[in-house]
Parts: C-alpha cells; structure tokens; sequence
C-alpha cells in the first residue's frame, strides 16, 4: 500500500519552449497547462518511486487500463 502524505518537489524553468504559445495551449507567454500536468505527473511518480514492488513503474495495470480503451 502506498502510503498517504508523500511528497516531491520538483522545479521547472519556464522557458519560451513551455509556454502556452509554444505548446498550443493558449495564446500567453506563460506555463502551458499540459507542462503542468507533466510536471505534476513526474512529482507524483518519484513521491510513490520508492513504494513500488520491486520492477513496477507504475501504480496503474498498464494491460487492464489499455483494455478499457
């Protein structure tokens, strides 16, 4: 069971190349929301990296999720 509370920090420089101009996001030079959702996502993943069975690297059943699709 993964446990409830883990944090991560992670950093991002907002450069051109992640603005919403750039992205396709949006039409304003600042931090496209997909980047967000990435970095966010990438936090997510090296909170719970260390709670993992050994060999997962994810907490979603890759197969089970792609079935539903």
């Amino acid at each position: 069971m993964i446990e409830i509370g883990l944090k991560y920090t992670s950093e991002l420089t907002v450069t051109d190349a992640v603005t919403a101009i750039a992205v396709g996001s949006g039409d304003m030079p600042v931090l496209a929301t997909p980047m967000m959702m990435a970095l966010m996502e990438n936090a997510a993943m090296l909170a719970v990296k260390n709670e993992l069975p050994d060999g997962c690297t994810t907490v979603v059943d890759r197969e089970k999720f792609m079935s539903r699709l």
